[in-house]
């Protein structure tokens, strides 16, 4: 695997040539970006094209059909990606394939008495494209919803608002690879037992679980909107009525996926197979209570918890206790050493800090009027 990166990893190429180090253009710009790759893939050849990341993937999808004609793409159509990309209308998608959500509604449709009204406070500013919960705010008031939505679509683009669900019961995710006939080529369930930001983001720490609930409407979904490739399927467990409530899908590949590749569900081999036209057999079960770490990230939970010695497992006894760390192998000390430069580079930098650390949101966690 080739990384062509422009300060974070972008695009992985497979193929049979020696490793090779690319720079591109950055990815938020579409067309240099894309330009530039396709150039790259017609001079060099490769077998497969893998993305990370939103704004490659998104700039990926757009000119799929250019980089299709070139070499596998295991990705669906730019149609069918933005559903997943953004998520007013994943919501809307799972209204009509009757996978359970917060209740959803959009500002400039339904208005913002009408949903006072309808939602008691806090309710959930969240925009309709973001990662990492950038953005998410929790307003306490009509005051609040009114004063704080205007500054969120500012800096965030088009929002959405939803009814707030306690988060005493816990969040989970389900990695599920469809093919093109629709057909599940694997799964995996897994438990967010910590995130970033504490008030609800990226997890930090996951567990393999058994959850059939979040797989079966993981798949419900993809296969109803055809989707074709691997989907991330965010799920909180509302403790009012035990119901998993769909929060987003991650189009693309996420950070934590590695605890499913611990677990025996080899997604990034798997979506390759499927790139080369293959159609390997499913991969529908997986080690239970495989447990990853991701260190950075848990340890600014620990710096900013207010849970930070009462959580279970305990901070320090994850050490012991986790199968693995996402980053930081023994066997590629090297990977580690590289990513913490990064990390270090990025706190100094005032714009990659707030990046970083979520610094800076459109809301205090729950604000007044």
């Amino acid at each position: 695997m080739h990384a062509a990166s422009h300060r974070r990893i972008n695009v992985g190429f497979f193929s049979r040539h020696p490793s090779r180090r690319l720079l591109t253009p950055p990815p938020t710009e579409v067309e240099r970006y894309t330009s530039f790759l396709l150039e790259h893939v017609r001079r060099t050849g490769y077998d497969v094209i893998l993305s990370a990341g939103d704004d490659p993937t998104w700039a990926l999808v757009q000119h799929r059909e250019e980089f299709a004609a070139l070499a596998g793409v295991p990705y669906p159509d730019a149609a069918t990606y933005a559903i997943c990309r953004d998520k007013s209308l994943t919501m809307r998608a799972a209204a009509r394939l009757g996978v359970p959500t917060p209740r959803t509604f959009e500002p400039d449709r339904d208005g913002l008495d009408a949903i006072a009204a309808a939602l008691p406070f806090p309710v959930v500013i969240k925009p309709n494209v973001s990662d990492g919960a950038r953005g998410i705010s929790y307003p306490a008031s009509l005051e609040a919803l009114r004063r704080d939505l205007p500054e969120t679509v500012r800096r965030f683009g088009p929002c959405h608002v939803q009814e707030y669900i306690p988060q005493t019961a816990g969040q989970y995710k389900a990695e599920v690879l469809v093919d093109r006939d629709r057909t599940v080529r694997g799964w995996c369930a897994f438990h967010k037992i910590r995130y970033y930001p504490p008030s609800g983001g990226s997890s930090t720490l996951n567990r393999a679980v058994e959850r059939p609930d979040a797989l079966a409407n993981a798949a419900r979904i993809l296969q109803g909107i055809g989707w074709y490739g691997l989907g991330d399927c965010d799920f909180i467990e509302d403790p009012r009525d035990g119901t998993l409530k769909l929060m987003e899908i991650n189009p693309r590949f996420t950070r934590p996926l590695k605890v499913c590749v611990q677990a025996g569900v080899d997604f990034p081999l798997l979506l390759y197979r499927m790139a080369r036209g293959e159609q390997p057999d499913p991969t529908l079960t997986y080690r239970l209570g495989t447990m990853v770490r991701y260190l950075p990230a848990d340890l600014t939970w620990f710096l900013r918890s207010k849970d930070r010695f009462r959580a279970r497992p305990g901070f320090l006894r994850t050490f012991f206790e986790a199968d693995s760390d996402e980053v930081f192998t023994f066997g590629d000390p090297g990977t580690g050493l590289g990513y913490l430069l990064s990390y270090g580079l990025d706190l100094l930098h005032p714009k990659s800090r707030e990046f970083r650390l979520r610094l800076g949101g459109a809301a205090p966690k729950a604000s007044g009027k």
